[in-house]
Order: C-alpha cells, then sequence, then structure tokens
C-alpha cells in the first residue's frame, strides 16, 4: 500500500485539507498541542518627519554622501563600539512560543515594568524573539549590565527573571562529550593548542558539590569559535580523535549554527539518498531490483533459489509463536520467483536511525532506498531537573511548528501501519526547514555504552545472506520463540526490541498470556526505574527489588502484584503497552526528542526516565503522545489490537500538568519499594 500523508500546522489553529484515503477523516484529539497565537507582526511605520527630513537631504544638490547617510540611519540607535556591547538573556520556553515579538516588546515597554527596567531601556536594543527558548537583547551599558541581572520582570502576564551577566560569558566555549576514560585533561589541552585555539580554561561541564562530570567544557579567549575550529569550507568541527584507538568525542559548539553540522563517525557511508518517500508501485515495492542477478548494495535483491532447509514442524500449543502463523503452500516454480534480499547488517556505534531503517527493510512496504537519514538533525541534550528526581529532560534546540504524518503498511497486512513524521520549523518569514533530533551522549547516562554492547549482540542471528520476507518473517518468529520469550532479564528484551524495533510487530499477535507477562515485566522496569536511587544502590532492577522488598523470586506474576496495589496495577500496566507499541510501531518518532516535541504541547519539555539508559518515554510524555493525531490512526484502525486502543484512550484521558507548571513530576506510578 501507498504511504499516506497529513500536515499539520503549528502556527494556525486551522488545518489543511488531508489527501484521499482509504480511511475516514481523523477526530480532532480533545487535547492539540497549542498552536502559536501570534498573528502577523506590526511593523513599525517612522514618522513623516524623518521621511521629510531626510528628502530635502537627498533633494539637497549640497548634500555630502555623510549627509545622506545620517538621515537614512536617524531612526536607530546611536552607533556604540561592539566591544562594548553585551547580549543578555531571558530564558522564557512557553512565553516565546505563545506570544510574537510584538507583545513581548509592547509588554516590556510598559510602565507596570520595575522601575531599574525603565531607567536602563535608554542602554538597551535589538531585542530578538527566539521561539521556543526565549528573548534576547543588547546592552550598551556597563552599569546597566550589573543592575539588570536577575532582574524579575513580567510579560505578558508571565514572570520572567533576566538572566545573571558575567564578564566571562561572551567567552566562546566548546563542550567535550564522550570523552575516553584514559584521556588526560593535558592531552585535551595541548590538542586545542596544536590546532592554533590555546583554551583560557578547561572545566568539569557538571558540577554538583564535590560530584564532577567526566564531560569537560574548554572556554577561548575569544567571543568568537576560533578559527582553528572551523575547516577551510566553513565547516565547524564536530568531534576530535584524542586517542587514536578510541571512538571520537564529540564537539557541541556554544554557537547551535553549528551543531547542526552531523560528527563525521554519525553520517551513513551508504550513498545519499532522496529525502522523501515514494509511493509503492507493487507488493514487493521496496524490494524492487532493476536487473538481473545478485545485488551488491545492501538493499540489493535476487532472483535465487528457496533457502535450503526442512519443513517446519506442526505447531503444537506449547509453540505460541509458531502456532499465529499462517500456513503457505507454494509449488517449487513459483518459489523460484520469489524476490530476495540483501538485509546486510549493523554496527554497534550506528545512530539509531539506521537500526530502524534495517529493522524495517523487509517489513514495512516502503519505496525508495534502504536508509532514508532524516532531515535536518539537532542534538538534543540532557539535564537533571532538580524538582523531577524521576526523569531526565532534553533541551531542544530547536521548537518544531508543523509536521506531516507519513503512514507505510507493513507486509503482513493484519496489523496496523507503521507512522513516522516529517517536523519543520517555520520563522516568521515563512522560511521552513526540516528538523529531527537526535540524543548527544552524556554523563546522565552511565551505562550507556553496556547497553550499546547488549542490543549488538541481541540482534537476530540469520546464517544465510539472502531471504524473502516470508523467509523473514519466519526467522523473526523463531528468535522470537527461542530466544527472546526465554529471556530472564528485560534488559535483554528492551536491548532486542530497540535494536531492531519493527522485528517485533507481530508480537501483538501472540496469545495473551505471553503478551501481558512482557507488559507486566515492562511496567515492573518503568517503575523501579523512575524511582529515585538511594545511596550506592545498585541500579540493576531485579537487585534493587530483591533488597527493598526482600523478594527473592524472578517471577513477574509475583514481583508485579507486589510492587503495585490494586488501583495501580491498571495505570501501569496500560503506560507499559502504550510504551512499547509506540516502541515497534512509531520507532522513528520514539527514538527522537524533536519529532516527540513537535507531537506534545510546547510548555511539556520531552523527559524520559531517570534510572536506564535505555530510552523510555515518561508517563507524562506517553499521555501527551496518545491524546494526538498520530495515535488517532490506532485508536480507529481496526487492526489495532482492542487492549492498546483502551490503553491509548485512558492515556488521553489523564490530566496533564497546567501549561503554567514548566517542570514537575513525570512520573505518575510509584511502586512500594
Amino acid at each position: 500500500m501507498a504511504a499516506t500523508t497529513r500536515e499539520h500546522h503549528k502556527r494556525s489553529p486551522q488545518r489543511s485539507s488531508p489527501p484521499p484515503s482509504a480511511r475516514p477523516p481523523l477526530a480532532q484529539p480533545s487535547n492539540r498541542r497549542t498552536p502559536r497565537t501570534a498573528g502577523p507582526q506590526r511593523r513599525w511605520m517612522p514618522d513623516d518627519a524623518l521621511f521629510e527630513t531626510s528628502y530635502v537631504r537627498l533633494n539637497d544638490a549640497a548634500s555630502t554622501p555623510a549627509d545622506l547617510r545620517f538621515a537614512a540611519l536617524a531612526p536607530l540607535p546611536t552607533p556604540v563600539d561592539a566591544q562594548k556591547c553585551t547580549n543578555m538573556w531571558i530564558p522564557a520556553k512557553r512565553l516565546s512560543n505563545e506570544h510574537g515579538i510584538n507583545e513581548i516588546m509592547e509588554s516590556l515597554a510598559s510602565n507596570d515594568q520595575p522601575a531599574t527596567w525603565q531607567d536602563c531601556l535608554v542602554h538597551l536594543r535589538d531585542f530578538t524573539l527566539f521561539p521556543g527558548r526565549g528573548v534576547s537583547f543588547v546592552c550598551a551599558s556597563d552599569t546597566a549590565l550589573t543592575r539588570l541581572g536577575n532582574l524579575q520582570l513580567t510579560i505578558c502576564g508571565t514572570p520572567v527573571t533576566i538572566k545573571k551577566y558575567s564578564k566571562f560569558d561572551k567567552l566562546y566555549y566548546v563542550d567535550l562529550r564522550r570523552l575516553p576514560t584514559n584521556v588526560t585533561d593535558q592531552v585535551i589541552y595541548d590538542w586545542f593548542c596544536d590546532h592554533q585555539a590555546p583554551p583560557i580554561l578547561i572545566a568539569p561541564t557538571h558540577v554538583y558539590g564535590q560530584v564532577r562530570s567526566r564531560a569537560r567544557t574548554v572556554y577561548f579567549n575569544d567571543i568568537a569559535c576560533p578559527t582553528g575550529l572551523i575547516s577551510p569550507d566553513g565547516e565547524a568541527l564536530r568531534e576530535i580523535t584524542l586517542d587514536p584507538t578510541d571512538k571520537p568525542c564529540f564537539v557541541h559548539h556554544k554557537d547551535r549554527k553549528y551543531n547542526k553540522v552531523t560528527p563525521p563517525s554519525l553520517r551513513t557511508p551508504s550513498p545519499s539518498i532522496p529525502r522523501a518517500r515514494r509511493k509503492s508501485e507493487g507488493s514487493d515495492a521496496s524490494m524492487d531490483t532493476t536487473g538481473e542477478g545478485s545485488s551488491t548494495g545492501p538493499s540489493g535483491v535476487s532472483h535465487t533459489g528457496p533457502l535450503p532447509g526442512s519443513t517446519p514442524p506442526a505447531p503444537t500449543v506449547a509453540d505460541p509463536v509458531r502456532a499465529m502463523r499462517p500456513t503457505a503452500v507454494r509449488s517449487r516454480a513459483a518459489e523460484s520467483q520469489v524476490k530476495r534480499m540483501i538485509l546486510g547488517t549493523t554496527k554497534q556505534d550506528d545512530p539509531e536511525w539506521m537500526l530502524v531503517h534495517h529493522s524495517q527493510y523487509g517489513v514495512i512496504n516502503r519505496g525508495g532506498g534502504k536508509y532514508l537519514e532524516p532531515a535536518g538533525l539537532h542534538a538534543c541534550e540532557l539535564a537533571a531537573d532538580t524538582t523531577d528526581p524521576h526523569a531526565l529532560t532534553y533541551d531542544i534546540p530547536i521548537s518544531p511548528n508543523q509536521y506531516d504524518i507519513l503512514q507505510d503498511e507493513g507486509f503482513d497486512e493484519t496489523l496496523p501501519p507503521d507512522v513516522d513524521i516529517e517536523a519543520k520549523y517555520i520563522d516568521d518569514n515563512e522560511m521552513s526547514e526540516f528538523v529531527s533530533g537526535y540524543t548527544v551522549e552524556s554523563d546522565l547516562l552511565p551505562l550507556a555504552e553496556e547497553v550499546r554492547s547488549l542490543k549488538d549482540v541481541r540482534k537476530l542471528p540469520l546464517t544465510v545472506e539472502q531471504v524473502s520476507v516470508e523467509e523473514l518473517q519466519n526467522a523473526i518468529d523463531e528468535f522470537l520463540e527461542r530466544e527472546v520469550l526465554k529471556f530472564t532479564s528485560h534488559d535483554d528484551t528492551l536491548a532486542t526490541i530497540q535494536v531492531q524495533p519493527a522485528y517485533f510487530r507481530r508480537i501483538f499477535h501472540l496469545p495473551k498470556v505471553t503478551q501481558y507477562r512482557l507488559f507486566k515485566a515492562h511496567a515492573i522496569h518503568r517503575a523501579v526505574c523512575a524511582t529515585p536511587l538511594v545511596g550506592d544502590e545498585s541500579a540493576d532492577v531485579m537487585s534493587r527489588i530483591q533488597m527493598r522488598c526482600g523478594l527473592d523470586t524472578t517471577d513477574i506474576e509475583t514481583v508485579f502484584a507486589r510492587l503495585f496495589p490494586e488501583p495501580a496495577q491498571s495505570t501501569a500496566l496500560k503506560c507499559a503497552v502504550v510504551d512499547l507499541f509506540l516502541m515497534i510501531f512509531t520507532p522513528s518518532i520514539y527514538i527522537d526528542p524533536v519529532k516527540v516535541q513537535a507531537l506534545i504541547p510546547d510548555y511539556l519539555p520531552p523527559t524520559r526516565i531517570r534510572n536506564t539508559a535505555f530510552l523510555l518515554w515518561s508517563d507524562v510524555v506517553l499521555s501527551a503522545l496518545a491524546r494526538t493525531d498520530m495515535a488517532s490512526i490506532y485508536t480507529e484502525d481496526t487492526r489495532t489490537p482492542p487492549y492498546v486502543i483502551s490503553a491509548l484512550n485512558t492515556l488521553a484521558d489523564a490530566t496533564l500538568p497546567p501549561p503554567q507548571a514548566e517542570a514537575g513530576p513525570s512520573s505518575w506510578i510509584r511502586p512500594q519499594l
């Protein structure tokens, strides 16, 4: 089936009409993301006297070029030496999304502002709105700089605070992420000196009392990016190799425009592939070949014969996976015409979007190439919020305000489609760019490397190079039966799913008892990982349960009943169902913080469960996603399991934090630990 798209504008409450589709029009969700309410911005019109004066100078034959320039620049602030100008910042995430520059400037100019602010206005200029972030302005007085720091204002009814200025705030810096453990600070210093960018200071990126992070921030004696960190073609340095035997560390710039460049080690080595999805021309469109014989590319197919092997045994009651397979009978002549794929493989350090697309090849009936690299990748940092001990918060460098929904059917048409979105940012000049994101390596995820290694060893093992769609599905079913369903650690299960999410769509066709055991294990994992650690407590889920509850068992039913009192069991289970369903059926959205931000309310920061290196979205984020039009696709599809629809509807009806709550607890479920 062809992919279908639906466009969603966040700059206006109106929606464009969706293209024709086999499905009925989607109902409007009860709580759509709040659109920006700012209309077209009014342009200030200078007084007639200014125009008249300039015309007089223009028509005066005695006027010099300097006279003409003076008259033309009369409405502008008096020029000040750039060295005496300082950018100041008003953080205001929600305010900057809901109001335009005219409304904000009108509020700043009102007599209701503090006297200190009004006294300093003569020294302030160049107010700029950054939607989703805040407001910046330039201060041309050292005295005003000191007076304005930490000053509280009220803009459009919202209390805000001007960030305190330091004379060293101007200094340019870069953050070094994923530093090899054996690299010393002396090596870091020498590297930058050797590249014509000597540091003025090197410090830990995060410091809390006596606790210092491994990540480093390098400050330079310059207010702009040092020329040694810019290549001859103008591209900023995004990674450096400090240890030739280890992987490179990432460079995150103070100037965010440089962070739009993807680090070289994260770029796909495959040829460039068109971004837009193409409609499938037939049931095998994603595996079409233009020539005969075997292909040498990762997406190549051939018309070779069937794989050798004996006929699978008949299903039994104790064989839940094989029992759900359709019976297929095919003659040898027909078998010889079956198209086959060369699946290839992925590497441990491949970006998450490549893992997702690799798993979709041969499972999702999508036209185009195997890998469709997301456009406009932005690095998304993680931060610990002291008001919310259950989660980590993403710092999204750009606020998307429009998105298009993409749907692709799977080869197993008994299941609902794969859903993705294309997020866009449209500025006030109607210029648009596609945006997406990825999680930057962080000291807040201390076990990230171990999780990557675990994912790498939990990939589907294939002993043949070429497979058909049916053979791939049989291999996945065997993998489920013989390994995945027998795992005793939920870490193994999560690693297996997240490294190849599309392979596990048919989990939702397993017998109910098998599915619910998986959902309960996931509910336990989510709730325990969201619970703050105490002292030097191990982050291992079962170890924490055994230590705190005295349970000497790994039986899922026993642990689930012990951790969750009766009223909380249903909520815990439904959060787990929605989480796994979105992880598997919307993986390209699930791994992307920018796409998640595009779907949920502007004031709600994307938060993930804290004490795990696996990406698991918080209860609040799942609830926000459940009320979107993306989720409506599944609740209105008769192929979606009824209990998934029920779970989505329950979470959609839950109460989200009010817009005034900039931060707060993200977890609703408190296990009895």
